[in-house]
């Protein structure tokens, strides 16, 4: 919501389109309503708990219409008076107040968990079309995720194993036993995370294109972490750039260096 409001602000509205049509397309309906279906449907779940769900998903919704209505008036205003709203919302999107950020509301912490989760399921989506196996197969997947991710892991389990199409999916207490029984399986790196595919059947042509899936992501994480080093070199930006821009690029940085340790082991061992 800040890019959109700074894009607009110095009159971007090619930036604000851009950046509101990979959020609702890429976070949004990729992501956010694929997670809200498995919940909605998980009758293990509470009624409350469901209807929050889908209430988020009004609300999230209802925001990126407001974002959204500058730029696209008519589609917007026909898609918003279909939505359920409150006593104090007008009769007209036009009129309606435009969205605020809520500091308090915002979850830094848990958007970054819930990403990262995210990012395991591509991670193993990747490794099963690669290894050219049916995208409807249930597989057996073991995982290790770091214990500040093992909650957010626990609540999404349901998605995981939906998403990535993981039967049984268990979790590993630590790297090492992960990497123990990665013989036989598909090799899975998705940040701190780690985890094995197992397929059914293995043979020496899967092995390869295995092998070169982890060569190409070491070969992307190596020019990416070679971009966030030239960013850090650059004494202009160091100097220009606001404070917590450069701590994230320095963080960013760290991340990348961990990856291409990880993997490089992956690709030797």
């Amino acid at each position: 919501m800040a890019a959109v409001d700074e894009a607009m602000s110095l009159y971007g509205f090619g930036d604000a389109s851009q950046i509101l049509y990979e959020a609702i397309w890429n976070e949004y309906c990729d992501w956010a309503v694929e997670l809200a279906k498995i919940r909605l449907g998980d009758e293990r779940l509470g009624v409350d708990e469901r209807e929050a769900t889908w209430w988020t998903l009004v609300e999230v919704l209802d925001t990126y219409l407001r974002l959204l209505h500058p730029i696209m008036p008519f589609v917007t205003e026909t898609i918003w008076e279909r939505l359920p709203h409150g006593a104090q919302d007008p009769s007209l999107l036009i009129v309606a107040d435009w969205p605020t950020i809520d500091a308090d509301a915002a979850d830094a912490a848990a958007e970054m968990e819930v990403a990262a989760l995210i990012d395991l399921v591509r991670a193993v989506r990747n490794a099963r079309s690669e290894a050219r196996i049916e995208p409807a197969a249930w597989l057996p997947l073991d995982v290790y995720v770091p214990e500040s991710l093992g909650p957010t892991f626990e609540v999404l389990r349901p998605a995981i194993e939906r998403l990535a199409r993981a039967k049984p999916l268990g979790r590993e207490l630590s790297p090492e036993s992960v990497r123990r029984g990665v013989a036989g399986g598909l090799s899975v790196i998705a940040g701190e995370i780690e985890a094995v595919v197992r397929p059914a059947a293995r043979d020496e042509a899967q092995d390869e294109r295995d092998r070169a899936r982890l060569e190409r992501e070491l070969a992307e994480a190596q020019g990416l972490l070679a971009a966030a080093r030239a960013r850090l070199a650059n004494e202009a930006f160091i100097s220009k750039a606001p404070p917590a821009v450069v701590d994230g690029a320095k963080a960013r940085a760290a991340e990348l260096e961990e990856l291409v340790a990880r993997l490089a082991e992956r690709v030797s061992g």
